[in-house]
């Protein structure tokens, strides 16, 4: 579950400065495509299901958790 990566249906969006890849970019560091494959790799050797390359995601997804509805009404 990344945020921003890389990619060329990401970067061609921020570098015109439309609103979406802009709001990707305001929510965490751009990584690499290499960074994403490691930390998924990595997660398949541990065993793990949930891949999580940037932290804020893990931040946000235990927002989500612990109060949906209010998860929901801050995503309007």
């Amino acid at each position: 579950m990344p945020l921003g990566v890389r990619t060329g249906l990401l970067m061609p969006a921020v570098e015109a400065n439309h609103p979406a890849g802009l709001a990707v970019a305001e929510l965490g560091e751009i990584l690499e495509p290499a960074e994403v494959a490691a930390t998924a790799v990595a997660a398949v050797a541990d065993g793990r299901f949930l891949v999580l390359p940037h932290p804020e995601v893990g931040e946000l997804y235990a927002k989500k958790a612990a109060d949906p509805d209010a998860w929901v009404a801050s995503s309007r």
